[in-house]
């Protein structure tokens, strides 16, 4: 049945009537591309298809889509309003047949013609079909890497180049806390830092502002603070979206919470800081040690001597036969005092072992009248060989305070030594101790009338390695230590010295609560 066509009323919107002579793979292909949404746009319809095959693919193409089909392409004449017939046959003869019975107003694209045209139909259409390809891979991309972003735990964020959220991923709102219709359009700094304006100065530095500037990738760690004032630590990356042009567009800031990461690494710097503490003071003691034996030498030698000295007498005296009534009194007194300077050796012997000794770094409530005393003791053979006057004054019976036993005696024996070499020709050694009028901190005082310290020297005298002393004196570790340690216990230490007019050492540290007062430290 020959099919009624359009009107041509109206040629600017009515498509162009198209036959087909020859229904082989040309014919379908060309269907296929007219028949395409790539060429919608051209006004163009296929009303008919002859082939002397009826089984050629592009006539049974046709007959499935309702386009009028004939063996015998004079029929095609007779299609009403019909435009322009199309030969795809390759014949020559065919095109000459059409191009001589086809009716007035009807024009016959001849064969080369007809290749001409679906070659330029089929290039049009294979670069529409590489634009929808690259749009499909673009989509597929943007999908893909909005995926990526939304499963990552990390806060992933779009940013306009006035710093407005354009994109958020569902961890950014998460620590937001916010919907994502609340997100969109607001500034980073709003949400990040609970400001007004973007992040300046060497403090905050603004990653995104650099990335701006030089259109390359930036990194910046900020402290980053939400709604209810909660503040954590943030890795910042921002990465630049540029457009055909080159421009930076948009960027993209990868923000990582590493307020946990930084904790974890400050306990295990503060854990190897207080192992090289414990070290260090242990060191510090041995050094003293070697000083105090040297100095206790002969307090030792001495009572050693009289022991041998007592023993020849009880030895000389027995061999002369038994002793009578006055030789055993003396016999007697003898042995009395051996064994009072042999215990006065063991207690030097103990003292000097138990401040050698390593022991546990831990607080607890220990007396600081107590350790300041069992420091005297371990030094009073060195400050009778220096000619140093001691005054010792506790005002309180006993100044409890929680912290670490073995410490506290090392800064303290550090204090009182330093004080001991700063008087080579003797002097007085003042120390008193007490607590304040508000009871809640304990204060040490050691004051002598040594050399002084130079205003030169005093602002480094709290630095490692810095020393006045003379190399076999020791390598300058001892007040860097002493001033760790009282800081560490949540303490102060101060220093009133001039040239040539001695120096007062102070410290202060907190007393312990009265309801803990109640027991001493390690022996």
């Amino acid at each position: 049945m020959i099919p009624s066509t359009h009107s041509t009323s109206d040629p600017n919107q009515t498509p162009l009537s198209v036959a087909i002579v020859g229904g082989g793979r040309r014919c379908l292909s060309l269907l296929q591309m007219l028949q395409s949404d790539a060429l919608r746009d051209l006004k163009a319809e296929i009303v008919g298809v002859a082939d002397t095959n009826p089984g050629a693919v592009g006539y049974r193409h046709a007959e499935k889509s309702g386009i009028f089909t004939t063996s015998d392409f004079h029929r095609l004449f007779q299609i009403p309003n019909l435009d322009l017939i199309i030969n795809l046959t390759g014949s020559p003869e065919v095109s000459q047949q059409l191009v001589d019975f086809a009716p007035s107003g009807i024009s016959v694209f001849p064969h080369a013609g007809s290749r001409l045209f679906q070659e330029i139909v089929e290039k049009v259409l294979g670069a529409e079909r590489q634009i929808d390809q690259q749009a499909d891979e673009i989509s597929r991309a943007q999908a893909f890497a909005r995926a990526i972003a939304q499963a990552t735990i990390v806060d992933v964020i779009v940013l306009d180049r006035d710093f407005r959220i354009v994109w958020i991923n569902e961890a950014g709102l998460r620590t937001a806390g916010l919907t994502r219709e609340e997100a969109l359009g607001r500034y980073c700094f709003q949400i990040s830092h609970q400001r007004l304006k973007p992040c300046v100065g060497p403090d905050a530095p603004c990653p995104m502002q650099e990335t701006l500037e030089t259109g390359q990738a930036a990194h910046a760690m900020h402290e980053h603070r939400s709604a209810d004032e909660h503040s954590r630590y943030c890795d910042i990356s921002t990465y630049p979206l540029f457009n055909r042009a080159g421009e930076v567009v948009e960027v993209v800031e990868i923000i990582r919470d590493i307020t946990d990461d930084l904790n974890e690494k400050f306990e295990q710097r503060t854990r190897a800081l207080k192992e090289n503490l414990a070290q260090l003071v242990q060191e510090d003691k041995l050094v003293a040690l070697g000083k105090m034996v040297a100095s206790v030498t002969h307090e030792i030698n001495n009572p050693i001597s009289s022991i041998i000295n007592f023993t020849m007498l009880v030895s000389e005296t027995l061999q002369e036969g038994p002793p009578d009534p006055a030789q055993l009194e003396k016999l007697v007194k003898y042995l009395d005092l051996s064994r009072r300077e042999a215990e006065r050796c063991g207690k030097i012997v103990n003292n000097l072992l138990s401040f050698a000794r390593q022991q546990p770094m831990e607080p607890k409530i220990i007396d600081l009248c107590e350790i300041m005393e069992r420091v005297i003791n371990l030094l009073g053979h060195t400050m009778e060989l220096s000619k140093i006057r001691l005054d010792w004054n506790c005002q309180e019976s006993a100044l409890y305070l929680r912290a670490d036993y073995n410490q506290i005696e090392q800064c303290l024996l550090n204090l009182v030594f330093n004080a001991i070499e700063a008087m080579p020709d003797g002097g007085q050694l003042t120390i008193s101790a007490g607590l304040d009028s508000a009871g809640e901190r304990i204060w040490c005082q050691i004051k002598d009338q040594g050399v002084g310290i130079s205003s030169r020297d005093l602002p480094h005298i709290y630095e490692p390695f810095f020393t006045t002393k003379s190399e076999s004196s020791g390598v300058g570790m001892g007040l860097s230590m002493v001033y760790g340690i009282i800081r560490e216990h949540k303490g102060e230490i101060s220093v009133d010295s001039a040239e040539g007019k001695g120096t007062t050492f102070e410290i202060t540290l907190p007393a312990a609560p009265n309801e803990h007062a109640g027991g001493k430290g390690n022996e």
